[in-house]
């Protein structure tokens, strides 16, 4: 049995080139990490390195199985993340978000569905949602699309779409009844969230002439808003959850852009359909309703 702490010394040095970087990078002593290598030489009976006077390089061999041994650490850490993640799952709800609306609206469902579980709740990119899903971070995940795949169940859950939120004085607020486009408002300089998921992008690919103040929380967003005269977002199902946190003297307005709906799909595992039937019915219900 080779141990975990030999392949992690081969990797190292391989990485590393030199074994004063690599003993540097483990935090023990060149001697240590000398020995290591001799040990794992001798357990796997060959030579892994080429050692001259004042050199050692690893020689094909010993490239081999450096690359061997990244597979096999790596192998080991979805190991444990799986079982984490497995352990997890028996008392905690996690989902994954791609944008803040629905993270901010689900989990007053969640708490309803799964009275007894705990709740966590995360907002990423959608390729990183998809992995998490797969390697069982989350139980579920909300995309802002459709996903077909032979391997998960994916159910419409609801939408959201965008508003420009201005003060009553901004020309633009004239046009509160009928809407407005994105390009009638490009150019304008927004305070927007840091972090609103997918939001982020459409809005700088929508309006690609303005310019963005960004706030790293809902509280400073809020703060800046109250303060400012600068157009910001809001969406129908913000405006729903937290009207009372903005100034009531803003005037939302509706973005006529059919790129500004998210029409979002929860997504999970079909192994998993059985864990999530109480969320099944509830989301099939309120599409049906």
């Amino acid at each position: 049995m080779i141990e975990t702490y030999l392949l992690e010394a081969l990797c190292a040095f391989h990485d590393c080139g030199t074994l004063s970087a690599a003993a540097e990078y483990l935090h023990i002593s060149q001697p240590a990490l000398s020995r290591s290598m001799q040990k794992l030489e001798d357990i796997l009976g060959v030579s892994l390195f080429e050692r001259t006077k004042n050199r050692i390089t690893l020689n094909e061999t010993g490239k081999m199985a450096a690359a061997m041994a990244a597979r096999i650490l790596e192998s080991q850490q979805d190991m444990i993340t799986a079982i984490r993640n497995y352990d997890s799952s028996l008392h905690t709800v996690s989902a994954g978000y791609c944008t803040p609306g629905p993270m901010m609206e689900m989990p007053l469902h969640l708490t309803q569905i799964y009275p007894k579980m705990k709740v966590s709740s995360e907002m990423e990119s959608e390729v990183d949602l998809l992995k998490g899903l797969r390697n069982g971070k989350y139980g579920f995940v909300i995309l802002s699309h459709a996903y077909e795949d032979p391997d998960t169940v994916c159910i419409p859950c609801g939408s959201e779409s965008l508003y420009f939120s201005l003060i009553p004085a901004h020309p633009a607020a004239l046009f509160k009844d009928q809407g407005l486009t994105f390009s009638q408002m490009n150019g304008e300089t927004f305070v927007m969230a840091g972090d609103i998921g997918v939001w982020k992008d459409l809005t700088e690919k929508m309006l690609p002439d303005s310019r963005f103040v960004l706030q790293d929380s809902l509280e400073a967003l809020s703060a800046v808003i109250n303060a400012s005269t600068l157009p910001a977002f809001a969406s129908d199902l913000t405006i729903r959850l937290f009207r009372s946190r903005e100034n009531s003297s803003r005037i939302f307005i509706k973005i006529l852009d059919p790129e500004a709906t998210i029409h979002y799909h929860c997504v999970m595992l079909r192994k998993n359909t059985a864990r999530y039937e109480k969320l099944i019915s509830f989301l099939n219900e309120r599409n049906e309703s």
